[in-house]
């Protein structure tokens, strides 16, 4: 299983350079890199200038590079989403122990590749590497991601997917649960089938399902479009019925038990219902609030209701709301209100506590980071611990389990 001292790795503080190299300025924590001079000149020679990576348990790296027009923050949330997809599910039947797909996704190379603009076919970047294009990622609290715009929709859940399944699942390359892989691709054939998945909207549907077929992708393909609709990316689509563009039967998570309850059982067979594993990195031009609880008259939230950890970034004061998961919030370096809702909750500073003032009002407890630009002063709401970097500490008069 991939080790929690990894994740919080990850998530946190990334593993020491293998350069001399100086490390930027990264008051966010994101985490990116310059490339390492020992890597493949292609990489260079085709635009990449920096990198992030997940490190197998094997102890190999599976990497992700970037163009240098394609922000960091954006970069690092796709190494968050390829976290989420190794992060083990307790109980599943092909992903309680998914340790032996990350370390075929590192013996076998993978790389994910994210290059600057939009994809152009004929012109992608000349590397044996999955892509991810900069218009196809959308930063949690972005434009993009809050007005749910479909000429940038989001790709990153579907690209990385790929990438785990085809160097880690295992698909032209040799895998480490092709059990799984047979059970997708015989449900994708079926799906067509009867009507649930390749629904032809249009012609190119057909030709897109037999270029499919010929190159044997068929299963990550309507897995994918399963995962997008499980996770809440087709919610706010209202051009067709179904998600996908109308490819796929199913809009929302509760249109999929019912229209598509085998290819939920698949999924879930893999992935956890709400996103443990995955830290949402909040756009640092966000200001306003940001929560996890889902709200019908802002559709983006049909997104992050699935959420359980976030962290807002920059220097806006901002709120940030958890939902009735057992949420980890973080604040940025500006002045910020947190509120845990139900669950057991945990808010996490970066320095140790005697650096921090605490106050009860009110309003809440009140945490003020005497560093400056580094934590700020949050107000807490509904927040039972608080995580410093020296210990945790349980929030006086508040037992685990009590809410406000």
């Amino acid at each position: 299983m991939l080790h929690l001292g990894l994740l919080l790795l990850l998530l946190g503080t990334p593993t020491p350079p293998v350069t001399a190299a100086p490390i930027p300025i990264d008051p966010d924590r994101l985490g990116i890199r310059p490339l390492p001079e020992e890597s493949p000149a292609s990489w260079r020679r085709e635009g990449f200038t920096k990198f992030t990576e997940v490190i197998a348990p094997n102890g190999r790296p599976i990497r992700i590079i970037a163009q240098p027009g394609v922000r960091d923050i954006a970069v690092a949330r796709a190494r968050n989403l390829l976290v989420f997809f190794l992060t083990d599910v307790p109980g599943s039947r092909y992903g309680a122990d998914k340790s032996a797909i990350a370390d075929a996704m590192a013996n076998n190379g993978a790389l994910l590749m994210m290059p600057e603009g939009a994809h152009e076919e004929g012109h992608e970047p000349d590397l044996p590497a999955q892509p991810l294009y900069e218009s196809e990622t959308p930063v949690d609290g972005s434009r993009w991601y809050l007005q749910n715009e479909w000429e940038h929709r989001d790709a990153g859940f579907e690209e990385i997917f790929h990438l785990v399944h085809d160097a880690g699942i295992g698909t032209f390359m040799p895998g480490a649960r092709p059990e799984y892989q047979r059970a997708l691709k015989q449900e994708a054939i079926s799906a067509i089938r009867d009507g649930r998945w390749g629904i032809p909207i249009d012609p190119e549907v057909r030709e897109w399902i037999q270029e499919l077929t010929e190159e044997d992708s068929l299963a990550q393909e309507y897995i994918a479009s399963v995962i997008d609709t499980y996770y809440g990316l087709w919610s706010a689509f209202d051009e067709r019925p179904g998600g996908m563009w109308g490819i796929y039967i199913a809009k929302t998570r509760g249109e999929l038990a019912t229209t598509d309850p085998r290819g939920q059982a698949l999924l879930e067979a893999f992935l956890p219902p709400m996103m443990h594993g995955y830290e949402a990195l909040i756009d640092p031009r966000f200001e306003g609030e940001f929560t996890l609880t889902h709200d019908p008259t802002r559709p983006w939230t049909a997104k992050s209701r699935w959420y359980v950890n976030a962290r807002l970034t920059g220097t806006k004061p901002s709120h940030l709301i958890g939902n009735d998961a057992d949420n980890t919030l973080t604040g940025n370096r500006g002045d910020n209100h947190i509120d845990g809702e139900a669950g057991t909750d945990t808010t996490m500073f970066q320095g140790p506590m005697a650096d921090y003032a605490m106050d009860e009002t009110p309003d809440g407890l009140v945490v003020r980071d005497t560093v400056s630009d580094r934590d700020g002063t949050d107000t807490l709401v509904n927040i039972e611990r608080l995580q410093f970097a020296d210990q945790l500490v349980q929030r006086p008069g508040r037992s685990t389990t009590a809410d406000e």
